[in-house]
């Protein structure tokens, strides 16, 4: 693997996550329970400025686990390719374009299809989903940058609206979680952001604790799920457990430095 642009300074990585185990607990619909209940254990290794060089997914903690997913960075300097092997589909390239405050301006799996990012005063203003006019639009934010309501258009009208709150904690900006949920993996590995781990950005990022967002269907005014956010400290003031809870389930996630 070639790596182009990623040898800067050493950083310590004592307070890198290594590990992130991603679980579900439901014993309703016949999950097994704790400790065997892990259905991804992601681990990430990394290039000696913290930036992420690779990482792998497996189907538990075992010797012989099945990988589900393996990535591998290429750093380039306006660029950087994202290599990944899935185990349902086989190897998949894409791309991160930056601009020079290293803000995504794209994500695209070819030169027309992917995400394509825009800013207004360092803030995101809205992701556009290429090649269609669909996008998330309506940003609004608090004095700490916390994103608060953005919204969804599709077929150039308004369908869902999402809302967010937070606490008075801060938290580091890989744990941003202002789009995870049970269905958006793209742009998160191990439930962490992966864009951050490149050592790139969204602009600027929320700085308080994510605890609570709603999700809204405007075509009758429902909520479409509510994410109940929830964290776990170690003995260093350290992230080591983050919970999830929608309306069927609870995701976990358990992670070691």
């Amino acid at each position: 693997m070639v790596i182009v642009g990623a040898c800067n300074k050493p950083v310590s990585n004592e307070n890198k996550i290594k590990q992130s185990d991603f679980k579900i607990e439901d014993n309703v619909n016949g999950r097994v329970p704790p400790p065997n209940n892990i259905i991804e254990s992601t681990k990430f290794f990394y290039n000696e400025d913290g930036t992420l060089s690779s990482a792998t997914v497996h189907d538990d903690t075992t010797s012989n686990a099945h990988l589900l997913k393996e990535v591998n960075i290429i750093y380039g300097a306006d660029k950087i390719i994202v290599d990944t092997y899935l185990d349902t589909i086989g190897n998949v390239r894409y791309y991160i374009y930056f601009n020079e405050k290293k803000q995504v301006t794209s994500l695209m799996l070819n030169d027309s299809v992917g995400l394509i990012f825009s800013y207004l005063d360092d803030r995101m203003a809205s992701i556009r989903l290429a090649p269609t006019a669909n996008e998330y639009l309506g940003f609004i934010y608090d004095e700490n940058d916390n994103l608060l309501q953005y919204s969804f258009r599709f077929n150039n009208q308004i369908v869902h609206r999402y809302l967010l709150q937070y606490n008075n904690d801060e938290i580091k900006k890989e744990f941003d979680s202002r789009f995870l949920s049970k269905y958006i993996k793209f742009i998160y590995i191990g439930g962490l952001d992966l864009i951050d781990k490149l050592g790139l950005n969204y602009g600027k990022s929320s700085q308080n604790k994510l605890v609570k967002r709603t999700d809204i269907d405007l075509s009758n005014d429902e909520v479409i799920d509510t994410y109940i956010f929830n964290y776990s400290y170690d003995n260093k003031a350290r992230i080591n457990k983050r919970n999830i809870q929608f309306s069927t389930d609870t995701l976990y996630y358990d992670f070691k430095y």
